[in-house]
């Protein structure tokens, strides 16, 4: 490797080397280009093959149209027939002719509606027994034209009964003038028609056909022709291969253990499927066979071609080496060469002699180039130096501005600040600076005096003189910068210029240290106001971005300022409501969203929004409307009856018996209770919003207790009881009578039929425990959690009774609670409901 590797170095090696890569490139390019175009015969062959596969599906589709027209023909020339009154016998003769000059056909026939045959063609089977009378009422094909009433081409199956070969059949019913199905008309076409057909197109050798019906079924395949049983045949190219371009596809042969090229069709309206296959190993075989000889004459001329580019440049070589070493004693050693007339001695290629001459005089012009550029060089570096200083006066100067420049944000006070500048400055300028601020004066080690200005200048004065520059910050002169000069100090023009750049920068920072700490201080209590607000804002830039978020925002809507504009859009589309763009739904709170427009000084700089909790107002705003339509529809039986009463009983045109008065009166009386009752359960829900609903409890007997109140709702032989709670409980007497009428008058009104209801108390060390179950109609899961609440009346038509204001529960859960205790409801609809009544037990 070492010596190819130094061979390729050389002039010769080099070309040498170009001329092998010559060869190879160019007969590996046309080693391409014949592999190109015999993969273009391998395509045109395989389009070839799609052309066939085409033409076979045409040749499949057409034997089988030509059969079925033949058999629908048939059936509509036996539906003329009958209709003029021919007999059995004129459609046998028929079917015996068009099976004659039909060949395709193993047999055909006509049945009757109930499936039974009465024409066969040929009229005996293979064992000379009648084919007259057979019945095919149970055969697929016949059930399938009941159920479609049209044409049926069936899948391959095994013939039986006539015929024990492989066939298809094709029916069709024929109908009656009253267009009800008399009968129908089948022809078995033998598959071996299909194969006859498929052969006589004189396929490739190295191709073979298959057609498969639409259950993979053979229909024809040349290693099965002729079939003499159903075969199936799993080689589907959809299901089993791996397409290679347009309608190629590989396919493994299982039953051969080979690899094909396979081009397949679907036969339109019968689902079946035509391929052609070939071999992958022919077609490998064909390519192979074209590229070995191309390959041994690509071979021969390269070596032909090694063989002359290695004399060729053996002889360049040769002149090389002497250019090489003549012009060598020129450069290293400063002789002089005469390397022109030992080339043209040699008689060495005239381009080399060319060279020559110009390296000659390129050699000269050096040597006298090498002189001059010594005598700039010298010049060049004195100047470098004195520049260089300069510029790291500048550079020492720039870097104290800028650390200053830098410094203001992180500086705990403006003192600090300047005092730490004047250290920077003291390793630049050659004389001590000072700063004026109001009332003090600051130098690079300490604050020399508290004194005014003016003082410090009486002080100093023995010891220096002043160079002054004025410092502006806060909108006015503030301050100045003093240079303290010695008799023999003098300032330069460059120096005067940085103190004046330093003065500026004073002023410019001073002043924006004055403006920071203003800004912070308002930024910090506008962050505390808008953090401490009830109400959500963020606020948008023009970017999109969100620039702010208060602390609410980040409670509710889990946003942040790091986060994007998306993220906002997310929780608007997330929570919004597309009928009203300005409210979100979160859980049971709903927010209202107020977009407003950040205005700077003219233009909008930004979006906001405002977020309020409205969940309050809306159940206000719900409880009113509930309060509204429960009074105007709760109201107004009641006042109607009365007032139609009252009317009855003031005409003066009638005389009433006393009877019908006391009925009307009483029911007037009912519907004053029902008015009083609907305005005591307000009141109370009123006082238990409010939380001052008072319970006077007293010792009360409670079996007793409670079947007085079944006593007086009349139900006792619906109810059951198990008691195993306390015999004496502390209760209100009336409003924990409340509680039970209610919950014993729900399981009588949501009960089908006679209600079944059961009553049992428990205890613990704490408390009692009273369980009212029923079997009724049960509430339906999702209105489980929320029959507590005021004004909710479960709205389904399986559980909806007449009455109710939706108070009655929510008026339970809060004179339980008031007892100290709670209530809850199991239930399943159809199932029937369960409320347990949890109360604590009163200390001894």
């Amino acid at each position: 490797m070492k010596r190819v590797r130094r061979m390729r170095e050389t002039f010769r090696g080099r070309l040498l080397f170009d001329f092998i890569l010559l060869i190879i490139v160019s007969g590996f390019f046309s080693l391409v280009i014949y592999l190109f175009d015999t993969i273009q015969g391998v395509k045109e062959e395989f389009v070839q093959q799609e052309v066939a596969t085409k033409q076979m599906q045409s040749i499949v589709y057409d034997y089988i149209e030509q059969s079925r027209q033949v058999i629908q023909t048939t059936a509509d020339n036996v539906e003329t027939l009958r209709s003029t009154g021919s007999s059995v016998a004129v459609e046998q003769e028929m079917i015996d002719h068009i099976k004659t000059h039909n060949p395709r056909f193993e047999n055909l026939y006509i049945a009757d509606e109930g499936g039974r045959t009465i024409a066969f063609s040929p009229k005996v089977n293979g064992d000379g027994q009648s084919n007259i009378g057979l019945d095919f009422s149970n055969r697929f094909y016949f059930k399938q034209l009941q159920m479609t009433r049209d044409t049926y081409v069936s899948h391959v199956f095994q013939g039986r009964g006539g015929s024990q070969k492989p066939l298809i059949v094709i029916a069709t019913p024929i109908f009656s003038e009253e267009d009800d199905m008399s009968g129908y008309i089948l022809g078995a076409l033998s598959l071996e028609g299909i194969g006859e057909t498929l052969i006589a197109n004189n396929f490739n050798q190295e191709q073979f056909p298959v057609v498969v019906d639409d259950r993979d079924q053979i229909v024809f395949h040349p290693n099965t022709y002729p079939s003499k049983e159903v075969k199936t045949v799993t080689m589907n190219p959809d299901e089993h291969g791996e397409r290679m371009w347009g309608n190629v596809w590989r396919v493994f042969d299982e039953e051969k253990q080979q690899s094909q090229f396979v081009t397949y069709e679907v036969v339109p309206e019968y689902g079946w499927t035509v391929w052609i296959a070939r071999p992958v190993e022919s077609v490998v075989a064909s390519v192979i066979k074209t590229i070995i000889p191309n390959t041994l004459l690509f071979l021969m001329i390269a070596t032909i071609m090694f063989i002359l580019g290695s004399i060729l440049s053996r002889k360049l070589n040769r002149s090389l080496a002497d250019f090489m070493n003549q012009t060598e004693l020129l450069v290293e050693h400063n002789e002089t060469s005469h390397v022109v007339r030992h080339l043209q001695s040699i008689r060495a290629p005239k381009e080399i002699i060319e060279l020559a001459k110009r390296f000659e005089h390129m050699a000269e012009h050096v040597r006298e180039s090498q002189e001059n550029l010594r005598q700039l060089n010298e010049a060049l570096e004195e100047k470098v130096s004195r520049r260089t200083k300069e510029l790291e006066q500048n550079n020492l100067e720039l870097k104290a501005l800028n650390q200053f420049m830098t410094s203001f944000r992180h500086a705990p006070n403006i003192i600090s600040l300047v005092q730490s500048t004047l250290q920077d400055m003291a390793s630049i300028l050659p004389y001590p600076l000072f700063v004026s601020l109001p009332n003090q004066v600051i130098s690079k080690d300490a604050i020399l005096s508290q004194e005014s200005l003016c003082e410090f200048l009486d002080a100093q004065q023995k010891g220096y003189r002043f160079y002054t520059n004025h410092l502006y910050f806060g909108g006015r002169a503030g301050g100045m910068l003093l240079v303290g000069l010695t008799a023999d100090q003098t300032i330069s023009k460059r120096e005067e210029i940085f103190l004046h750049t330093l003065s500026d920068a004073f002023s410019i920072l001073l002043d924006n240290k004055v403006l920071v700490d203003e800004t912070t201080k308002q930024n910090a209590l506008w962050n505390a106001t808008l953090s401490s607000m009830s109400e959500g804002v963020i606020v948008l830039n023009e970017s999109g971005e969100i620039e702010y978020v208060n602390r609410f925002m980040e409670l509710n809507f889990e946003l942040s300022q790091s986060d994007q504009v998306e993220d906002w859009d997310t929780v608007m589309k997330l929570y919004g409501d597309e009928k009203d763009i300005s409210r979100l739904f979160i859980d049971d709170q709903i927010f209202h969203v107020q977009p407003f427009s950040v205005i700077g000084s003219s233009d909008t700089i930004g979006q906001g929004y405002i977020v309020r909790d409205v969940t309050r107002e809306v159940e206000i705003d719900q409880l009113k409307d509930n309060l509204i339509s429960l009074a105007s529809h709760e109201f107004k039986t009641p006042l109607t009856n009365i007032r139609g009463s009252i009317e009855t009983l003031m005409r003066t045109d009638v005389s009433w018996d006393s009877s019908f008065r006391t009925e009307l009166l009483q029911g007037i009386q009912e519907d004053a209770q029902r008015i009083r009752q609907l305005i005591d359960d307000w009141l109370d829900i009123t006082k238990i919003e409010s939380g001052n609903f008072p319970v006077e409890l007293e010792a009360v007997l409670f079996i007793p207790y409670v079947k007085a109140i079944i006593k007086e709702l009349q139900i006792e032989e619906y109810t059951t009881y198990e008691w195993n709670g306390p015999t004496v409980v502390e209760v209100d007497f009336n409003r924990f009578r409340q509680v039970l009428v209610n919950l014993l008058t729900n399981a009588v009104r949501y009960s089908d039929g006679s209600p079944k209801i059961q009553i049992r108390t428990e205890e613990t060390n704490e408390s009692w425990q009273l369980v009212i179950e029923d079997q009724g109609i049960g509430i339906r899961h999702d209105h489980v959690n929320r029959i507590f609440d005021r004004f909710y009346q479960v709205e389904m038509k399986s559980t909806r009774r007449k009455g109710g204001t939706g108070l009655g529960l929510a008026i339970c859960k809060g004179i339980i609670e008031a007892h100290g205790g709670n209530i809850r409801v199991e239930s399943e609809l159809g199932h029937g409901t369960r409320f347990f009544l949890t109360m604590p037990k009163e200390e001894d």
